[in-house]
């Protein structure tokens, strides 16, 4: 049966060696994926441009308040300070779920800026690039 989903179900993960490790603090994430496209008009177009798709690129964006102590806080920041690709994992719907959906991927942190607002959590808004092809699986998520 079809369901909706909110947000607040779907985790960010990272791996740590073997293991799946849920960024703490998250309070938004997006995962964008867009594709080139190339341009393939000629003379028998009729006037109109005619395209391919050409190459896809992925990257995330995720916000979460900084958790003092948490692995995942420090696992994405050695990451990031390192140079190193790191793995994500995104799942929508439960594991368990046969019409859930997973994006898996290398990425590189591009990004981490930490906001230390007077006012307010302390706070990163980072960027994920894709390092690899996003792997997009569809059903039962096996441990």
């Amino acid at each position: 049966m079809a369901r909706k989903i909110a947000g607040a179900e779907v985790l960010l993960q990272v791996k740590d060696g073997s293991n799946l490790v849920t960024v703490a603090g998250q309070s938004g994430t997006t995962l964008n994926m867009s594709a080139d496209t190339i341009d393939v008009t000629d003379k028998t177009s009729g006037g109109w441009k005619t395209s391919m798709a050409g190459l896809r690129e992925w990257s995330i964006d995720q916000d979460v308040f900084y958790t003092i102590g948490d692995a995942s806080n420090k696992l994405l920041m050695d990451a990031f300070v390192n140079r190193e690709p790191i793995e994500a994992v995104i799942r929508i719907g439960k594991n368990d779920e046969a019409d859930g959906t997973t994006f898996t991927g290398q990425v590189y942190i591009t990004d981490f800026p930490l906001d230390l607002a007077l006012d307010n959590a302390v706070s990163v808004s980072m960027s994920l690039a894709g390092a690899s092809a996003l792997e997009i699986t569809h059903g039962v998520v096996t441990p």
